[in-house]
C-alpha cells in the first residue's frame, strides 16, 4: 500500500448503463474518492425489425471518445469497465459479432423461457439464476435454435463489459460477477456449466475463461495506447456487473439491504457464497456474484427506465420535455392511485406504449395528466421493494432495519421518500455513482493503493455522506 506522501494513481472508470455510458476520472485523496465525468454518451440502444438491439459500433465510439478525454486530462494508470448484466455478444474468428446483439428486453427471451420450461428448476438450482425472460440462458437458447449456422461460427462469448475490455486489452475473458448473471455458470465449480450450455444448444468452446475482480488483463493494446497517448495503462477486470460494483460501494451492514436504483431496481442482501435454497428460488430471488467471497441474493424489479419511457412518450405526444425532478414533483402532487399497477406484468417489460399499459392496468388514471401516471409508476416501484423486504426477512429469519440505496435513483427524492413510506424502513441514499465508485475501488486495490478490495471498501464507506429518509416523514421530506 502506498504511503501517505505517495501520489495516488488515477483511474479511468468506464461505467456503462442501458441508457448511457460514462467515462469518469477517479482519484483518491484525503477526503476519499473523487469522480469527475470526462465524457457521457448514449444512443447505443437501437431497434431492429424484430425488436430492441445494441449498436456496438456506437457504443465503442463512445468508449474511444472517453479514452481521448482521459488522455487530455493527463492520463491514467488503469482502465476498468462495468456494465449491465445478462446481455452478450458472440464473436467470430476476426473478432466481429456473428450477429447484432439484442437487448434483454427482446421477445426471444420469453420464447427461450418457455422452451426450457421443464429445466427451470435445474437451471436455478445449478446456477442461482432468477427464472425470468431477460436472463442470458433463455435468450441464447432461442437464438442458437434459430441460428445454428451463426452459432457454429462463434469463437468467443463475451458479456458487454467483457467485450469492451477485450477490445482494449486483446485478452478474451469473462469477469465472474458479470458471468454469473447469465444463468450459465455453476456456482459450485465457479466455471461455465457444460450441462446448461448444452441445454442452450451451445458448444463449450466459445466460452472464454472466467476471472475474478481485480485481475489484470494486461495493458492497453499498443495501437490503442499510441492512438490516444495513454501509455501502458493496465486494463483491470473490475466487478464488471454494475450491480456487483454498486453493492461493493454501498457496503450494507448485516442488518441492511441494498437497492441499486437505475434502469432496473436491483434489490438484495449480501450473503456468503453457496447454494440458493428452494424457498429463495420460489420467492423469485437469484444468487449473483459479489467480490472476495461474497454473493448477492437479489431480485430484479422494474426501475427508472419506465419513468424515462413515460418522459419520452409525453414529449413525443405534446412537445413538452419535463425534467426528471419535475416528474417527481408532479407525482407527489397527485393522489396515490386506487390500484397500484403490477410492474412485473409483461406489458412493462418492453414498454413501447407505456401510457397504454398504465391505462389498461387502471382505466381510472386521469387522461392527459402526467402526474397521476408518474405517481402510479413510483407507487408500483415502491410496492415491489416493500414486497422484496418482506420476502428477504422471511428468508433470512431476521429483520432488515434499513435500505442503502445507490445509483441514479439516489438523487430522486420522490423515489427515496416513497420507498421509505412503503417499506417502513429508513432509506440511506448515496452514492449516486455507486457502480462507478465500486469500479474505481477495485482498480485502486489492483494498483496497490489498498491491500485488498475489502480495505478499499471500508475506507470508502467511512468517507461517504448519505441522505437519510425516515419512513414517518418520507413524504413530507420529499
Amino acid at each position: 500500500m502506498q504511503g501517505p506522501s505517495s501520489p495516488s494513481p488515477r483511474c479511468l472508470v468506464l461505467d456503462l448503463g442501458g441508457g448511457s455510458g460514462r467515462a469518469m476520472l477517479a482519484e483518491w485523496g484525503e477526503d476519499g474518492l473523487s469522480l469527475s465525468e470526462l465524457h457521457r454518451f448514449s444512443g447505443y440502444e437501437t431497434r431492429l425489425p424484430d425488436g430492441p438491439a445494441w449498436d456496438l459500433d456506437r457504443l465503442l465510439k463512445g468508449i474511444e471518445e472517453g479514452l481521448g478525454a482521459a488522455a487530455r486530462a493527463g492520463g491514467v494508470a488503469s482502465v476498468g469497465v462495468d456494465s449491465w448484466g445478462v446481455d452478450f455478444a458472440l464473436l467470430d474468428e476476426t473478432g466481429r459479432p456473428v450477429d447484432q446483439p439484442r437487448t434483454h428486453r427482446h421477445r426471444r427471451g420469453a420464447r427461450g423461457l418457455e422452451a426450457l420450461r421443464t429445466h427451470h428448476e435445474a437451471i436455478a438450482e445449478r446456477t442461482g439464476a432468477q427464472i425470468l425472460p431477460f436472463v442470458t440462458v433463455f435468450h441464447l437458447a432461442d437464438w442458437a435454435r434459430r441460428h445454428p449456422d451463426l452459432a457454429a461460427k462463434a469463437q468467443h462469448f463475451l458479456m458487454i463489459a467483457d467485450l469492451v475490455a477485450y477490445r482494449l486489452s486483446g485478452t478474451p475473458a469473462c469477469e465472474r460477477s458479470l458471468a454469473r448473471t447469465s444463468g450459465l455458470v455453476d456456482f459450485r465449480t465457479g466455471a461455465w456449466s457444460p450441462k446448461i450450455l448444452a441445454l442452450a444448444g451451445m458448444p463449450s468452446q466459445p466460452f472464454v475463461p472466467l476471472v475474478a475482480a481485480g485481475t489484470r488483463l494486461g495493458s492497453l493494446k499498443p495501437e490503442i495506447a499510441e492512438r490516444f497517448g495513454l501509455g501502458e495503462a493496465a486494463v483491470v477486470a473490475v466487478a464488471a456487473h454494475d450491480t456487483a460494483s454498486a453493492a461493493l460501494a454501498l457496503a450494507p451492514q448485516d442488518d441492511e439491504a441494498f437497492l441499486v436504483a437505475g434502469s432496473w431496481n436491483i434489490f438484495g442482501i449480501e450473503v456468503p457464497d453457496g447454494p440458493i435454497d428452494a424457498p429463495a428460488r420460489r420467492a423469485g430471488f437469484g444468487l449473483e456474484g459479489g467480490v472476495e467471497g461474497r454473493a448477492l441474493l437479489v431480485k430484479s424489479f422494474a426501475g427508472l427506465l419506465l419513468l424515462r419511457a413515460l418522459r419520452d412518450q409525453w414529449a413525443a405526444a405534446t412537445g413538452e420535455d419535463i425534467g426528471f425532478a419535475e416528474w417527481g414533483r408532479l407525482a407527489l402532487a397527485s393522489p396515490a392511485p386506487a390500484g397500484v399497477p403490477d410492474l412485473s406484468a409483461p406489458a412493462f417489460l418492453d414498454p413501447v406504449d407505456l401510457v397504454g399499459a398504465l391505462r389498461a392496468a387502471d382505466p381510472d388514471l386521469s387522461p392527459g395528466q402526467p402526474g397521476p401516471w408518474a405517481r402510479a409508476l413510483y407507487e408500483g416501484m415502491a410496492l415491489q421493494i416493500a414486497g422484496g423486504i418482506a420476502a428477504a426477512e422471511r428468508l433470512r429469519g431476521a429483520p432488515i432495519r434499513a435500505i442503502r440505496l445507490g445509483g441514479g435513483g439516489a438523487r430522486d427524492e420522490t423515489l427515496c421518500a416513497l420507498i421509505a413510506h412503503a417499506t417502513g424502513r429508513p432509506v440511506l441514499a448515496g452514492p449516486v455513482e455507486a457502480s462507478a465508485a465500486g469500479n474505481a475501488l477495485v482498480q485502486f486495490a489492483s494498483l496497490g493503493l489498498f491491500p485488498d478490495i475489502t480495505a478499499a471498501r471500508a475506507a470508502f464507506r467511512a468517507r461517504t455522506p448519505l441522505r437519510r429518509y425516515e419512513p414517518t416523514r418520507g413524504l413530507e421530506a420529499a
